[in-house]
């Protein structure tokens, strides 16, 4: 009786047009990571736009959308950074390779990095 019941409720919306409602879920959004950078003496200078996310110190979990920004020099990790603008002080003169990583404050990364060579004199 109550499959019965069921048929008639869905056929009463397939008549009328009316299709029975879909939940909608929300995809993640992206993230991208645009940089500058200006090399000064033997201070990089970086300035970084991050879309879609939001820099936050202290919390230890992962949330989409927050995190900081890993920095490494010559495949070393040299820093976690939690601003959009910051400085890499104190290279030694030379070439370097300089990688910035978005990663949550669990330390899970997002798949987003961007690199650049520097020559400091």
């Amino acid at each position: 009786m109550v499959s019965v019941f069921l048929l008639w409720l869905l056929a009463a919306w397939t008549n009328g047009k009316t299709s029975p409602p879909v939940p909608v879920v929300a995809a993640p959004v992206a993230q991208t990571l645009h940089v500058k950078h200006e090399v000064r003496g033997k201070d990089i200078f970086v300035e970084c736009v991050v879309d879609h996310f939001s820099f936050k110190k202290g919390v230890h979990d992962k949330k989409e959308g927050e995190g900081h920004i890993d920095v490494y020099v010559n495949g070393q990790k040299v820093n976690e950074v939690f601003t959009a603008a910051f400085v890499v002080r104190g290279l030694p003169s030379g070439k370097h390779i300089v990688r910035l990583e978005l990663v949550h404050n669990d330390s899970t990364k997002y798949g987003v990095a961007h690199e650049f060579e520097v020559n400091i004199p």
